[in-house]
């Protein structure tokens, strides 16, 4: 038995191209491998799966960058952040001017909704700059509900100066470049560990995991499964460890590597 895991944005959709469901080849290919007896699982720093990949029958969730597991409809790990973790994020990012989005599993948290960054942000992985509804916009640290927080900075000196005064406490995905900002969690899994954690409980040797990602926050997932394929979209620093670099998100780039390691017709 083989395990396959999935990076979202720039793996299987590519939202600021409009591309928001992968191929239907694509959808094709992964439901004949996984009806060979093997597993396909999200591995991603969003907190729930967008419409577009719904149809498809993913084995199992590594939501929140491995905050949230959930595998075979059973939910594994789910580390909700405390309420003194959220006040002490709340005064790092309004000394840094961050921009903090908290997401929940039953809401979201966010007082700037019409800041050109969060704008921004919502072009990059919704798809559309339309204000988004039932979001909380007046809190304070006790009304959060939130697994994770999506902070927006201006610049990489005030990101890094956030990260630091967190990072002891907390885990943290930094992204200091393109769009600057941390996904911030409460300390435990990343990415990387939770799908090791989630193919040793399955008992799956390492050399029968793959992984397919395009992001920094991919590169200890690569480092931690057998094989590391890096969409052609990808940025250098994961093109540079992985093992096999596919073609593009939009361009069969999925079903390019399946039939280089499954051998899967690319009917």
């Amino acid at each position: 038995m083989k395990i396959v895991f999935f990076d979202i944005d720039g793996t299987l959709i590519n939202a600021q191209e409009g591309m928001m469901q992968p191929r239907h080849q694509t959808k094709q290919v992964l439901k004949d491998f996984q009806k060979q007896g093997n597993k396909i699982v999200i591995a991603s720093a969003r907190g729930a799966i967008p419409e577009g990949l719904k149809d498809i029958p993913f084995d199992g969730y590594v939501l929140c960058d491995g905050h949230y597991i959930i595998y075979n409809n059973e939910i594994l790990v789910d580390e909700v952040l405390t309420t003194p973790e959220i006040q002490k994020q709340m005064e790092v990012y309004q000394k840094y001017q961050g921009r903090p989005m908290f997401y929940g599993h039953h809401g979201e948290w966010c007082d700037c909704l019409d800041d050109e960054l969060v704008v921004k942000h919502r072009v990059m992985f919704q798809g559309t700059d339309q204000r988004p509804k039932n979001v909380v916009e007046r809190y304070e640290a006790q009304d959060v509900d939130a697994i994770s927080c999506c902070v927006l900075f201006e610049t990489v000196e005030q990101m890094w100066k956030a990260y630091h005064e967190l990072e002891n406490d907390m885990t943290i995905v930094a992204y200091d470049h393109g769009l600057i900002r941390m996904d911030v969690y409460h300390k435990g899994f990343k990415k990387g560990t939770a799908c090791k954690y989630l193919y040793q409980k399955l008992g799956i040797d390492q050399k029968d995991t793959y992984a397919f990602g395009d992001g920094v926050n991919d590169m200890e997932m690569f480092e931690l499964v057998g094989h590391g394929i890096a969409m052609g979209n990808a940025v250098d620093r994961l093109k540079n460890i992985a093992e096999f670099v596919t073609d593009y998100v939009d361009c069969a780039g999925i079903d390019k590597a399946f039939y280089k390691y499954f051998g899967k017709d690319l009917s």
